[in-house]
Protein backbone atom coordinates (compact mmCIF):
# COMPACT_ATOMS: atom_id res chain seq x y z
CA UNK A 1 0.00 0.00 0.00
CA UNK A 2 2.70 2.46 1.11
CA UNK A 3 4.68 1.67 -2.49
CA UNK A 4 1.50 2.54 -4.33
CA UNK A 5 1.05 5.74 -2.47
CA UNK A 6 4.64 6.30 -3.31
CA UNK A 7 4.24 6.06 -6.86
CA UNK A 8 1.30 7.89 -6.55
CA UNK A 9 3.02 11.03 -5.11
CA UNK A 10 5.74 10.43 -7.43
CA UNK A 11 3.79 10.80 -10.54
CA UNK A 12 1.82 13.55 -9.32
CA UNK A 13 4.84 15.54 -8.43
CA UNK A 14 6.91 14.67 -11.49
CA UNK A 15 3.54 15.26 -13.32
CA UNK A 16 3.14 18.75 -12.22
CA UNK A 17 6.60 20.33 -12.16
CA UNK A 18 7.24 18.68 -15.97
CA UNK A 19 3.72 20.21 -17.01
CA UNK A 20 3.98 23.68 -15.61
CA UNK A 21 8.12 23.70 -16.99
CA UNK A 22 7.14 22.33 -20.28
CA UNK A 23 3.70 24.27 -20.68
CA UNK A 24 5.84 27.59 -19.74
CA UNK A 25 8.30 26.92 -21.99
CA UNK A 26 6.58 25.75 -25.04
CA UNK A 27 4.35 28.74 -24.53
CA UNK A 28 6.59 31.10 -24.72
CA UNK A 29 8.23 30.22 -28.02
CA UNK A 30 4.67 29.24 -29.97
CA UNK A 31 3.76 32.96 -28.83
CA UNK A 32 6.91 34.65 -29.84
CA UNK A 33 7.20 32.42 -33.34
CA UNK A 34 3.34 32.59 -34.54
CA UNK A 35 1.76 34.87 -31.74
CA UNK A 36 -0.43 31.93 -30.92
CA UNK A 37 -1.37 31.02 -27.19
CA UNK A 38 -2.67 27.68 -27.01
CA UNK A 39 -3.41 28.19 -23.38
CA UNK A 40 -5.98 30.74 -24.72
CA UNK A 41 -9.71 29.81 -25.08
CA UNK A 42 -9.91 32.78 -27.27
CA UNK A 43 -6.93 31.62 -29.47
CA UNK A 44 -8.97 28.01 -30.01
CA UNK A 45 -12.53 29.96 -31.00
CA UNK A 46 -10.77 31.88 -33.44
CA UNK A 47 -8.98 28.99 -35.05
CA UNK A 48 -12.72 27.00 -35.07
CA UNK A 49 -14.17 30.36 -36.94
CA UNK A 50 -11.45 30.01 -39.36
CA UNK A 51 -12.38 26.18 -40.20
CA UNK A 52 -16.27 26.60 -40.19
CA UNK A 53 -15.87 29.57 -42.60
CA UNK A 54 -14.23 26.69 -44.99
CA UNK A 55 -10.22 28.47 -43.66
CA UNK A 56 -7.63 27.12 -45.79
CA UNK A 57 -4.23 26.50 -44.50
CA UNK A 58 -2.10 28.32 -47.36
CA UNK A 59 1.39 28.57 -46.43
CA UNK A 60 4.60 26.91 -44.62
CA UNK A 61 3.98 28.91 -41.18
CA UNK A 62 0.87 27.57 -40.59
CA UNK A 63 2.04 23.46 -41.02
CA UNK A 64 4.35 24.17 -38.62
CA UNK A 65 2.16 25.65 -36.07
CA UNK A 66 0.26 22.48 -36.59
CA UNK A 67 3.26 20.35 -36.49
CA UNK A 68 4.89 21.80 -33.44
CA UNK A 69 1.16 21.67 -31.61
CA UNK A 70 1.71 17.99 -32.39
CA UNK A 71 5.04 17.82 -31.35
CA UNK A 72 4.76 19.65 -27.97
CA UNK A 73 2.18 17.14 -27.19
CA UNK A 74 4.52 14.23 -27.94
CA UNK A 75 7.55 15.74 -26.25
CA UNK A 76 5.81 16.41 -23.09
CA UNK A 77 4.34 12.73 -23.13
CA UNK A 78 7.78 11.14 -23.53
CA UNK A 79 9.66 13.61 -21.01
CA UNK A 80 7.06 12.80 -18.69
CA UNK A 81 7.98 9.13 -19.22
CA UNK A 82 11.45 9.74 -18.88
CA UNK A 83 11.46 11.54 -16.09
CA UNK A 84 8.55 9.57 -13.87
CA UNK A 85 11.12 5.96 -15.01
CA UNK A 86 14.44 7.86 -13.47
CA UNK A 87 15.92 6.96 -10.54
CA UNK A 88 16.52 9.88 -8.47
CA UNK A 89 18.53 8.03 -5.89
CA UNK A 90 20.84 6.91 -8.07
CA UNK A 91 20.79 10.56 -9.20
CA UNK A 92 21.74 12.56 -6.40
CA UNK A 93 24.29 9.34 -5.56
CA UNK A 94 26.16 9.61 -8.74
CA UNK A 95 28.59 12.48 -7.06
CA UNK A 96 29.54 10.14 -4.05
CA UNK A 97 30.27 7.12 -6.21
CA UNK A 98 32.33 9.37 -8.82
CA UNK A 99 34.85 10.09 -6.03
CA UNK A 100 34.19 6.86 -4.37
CA UNK A 101 35.91 5.75 -7.62
CA UNK A 102 38.40 8.30 -7.69
CA UNK A 103 39.72 7.51 -4.34
CA UNK A 104 40.38 3.85 -5.25
CA UNK A 105 41.56 4.04 -8.48
CA UNK A 106 44.13 6.75 -6.57
CA UNK A 107 45.10 4.20 -4.46
CA UNK A 108 44.90 1.25 -6.83
CA UNK A 109 47.56 3.23 -8.78
CA UNK A 110 50.31 3.73 -6.27
CA UNK A 111 51.16 0.09 -6.94
CA UNK A 112 50.73 -3.53 -5.83
CA UNK A 113 53.49 -4.81 -3.76
CA UNK A 114 55.10 -6.57 -0.96
CA UNK A 115 57.31 -4.70 1.37
CA UNK A 116 59.62 -8.04 2.67
CA UNK A 117 61.32 -6.19 5.95
CA UNK A 118 57.80 -5.53 7.31
CA UNK A 119 56.40 -9.14 7.44
CA UNK A 120 57.15 -10.38 10.58
CA UNK A 121 57.99 -14.08 10.58
CA UNK A 122 58.40 -15.98 13.51
CA UNK A 123 56.58 -18.48 16.32
CA UNK A 124 52.61 -18.47 17.13
CA UNK A 125 52.50 -16.98 20.17
CA UNK A 126 49.32 -17.89 22.66
CA UNK A 127 46.82 -16.31 24.39
CA UNK A 128 49.02 -16.41 27.64
CA UNK A 129 52.35 -15.40 26.06
CA UNK A 130 50.61 -12.69 24.95
CA UNK A 131 49.53 -11.69 28.55
CA UNK A 132 52.59 -11.85 29.82
CA UNK A 133 54.27 -10.15 27.66
CA UNK A 134 51.45 -7.05 28.15
CA UNK A 135 52.12 -7.89 32.15
CA UNK A 136 55.64 -6.87 31.50
CA UNK A 137 55.43 -4.01 29.60
CA UNK A 138 52.93 -2.39 32.48
CA UNK A 139 55.65 -3.32 35.02
CA UNK A 140 58.41 -1.68 33.30
CA UNK A 141 55.98 1.73 32.56
CA UNK A 142 55.78 1.64 36.44
CA UNK A 143 58.84 2.59 37.15
CA UNK A 144 58.83 5.62 35.51
CA UNK A 145 55.68 6.86 37.56
CA UNK A 146 57.06 5.99 40.50
CA UNK A 147 60.42 7.91 39.57
CA UNK A 148 57.47 11.06 38.61
CA UNK A 149 55.65 10.45 41.75
CA UNK A 150 59.19 10.72 43.38
CA UNK A 151 59.89 13.84 41.78
CA UNK A 152 56.98 15.58 42.50
CA UNK A 153 57.34 14.73 46.66
CA UNK A 154 61.13 15.69 46.42
CA UNK A 155 59.51 19.38 44.69
CA UNK A 156 57.17 19.65 47.14
CA UNK A 157 59.32 18.96 50.44
CA UNK A 158 61.72 21.54 48.81
CA UNK A 159 59.02 23.94 48.46
CA UNK A 160 57.39 23.67 51.89
CA UNK A 161 60.73 23.79 53.33
CA UNK A 162 61.44 27.31 51.72
CA UNK A 163 58.09 28.46 53.19
CA UNK A 164 58.53 27.29 56.61
CA UNK A 165 62.32 29.45 56.66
Amino acid sequence: MFKKIGHLLKFLIIGVLWSTFWVALTQQIVLRIWNFNYISLKQWQMVRAFWQQNGVIKGLSDYMLFITLLVVLLVWYFGFKKLYHTDYVKLFLRPFEYFNKKQIEKYESEGKHVVIKNLVVGEKMTVEDLINQKIKEEKSALPAQKESEVLRHNISQKINKQKGK
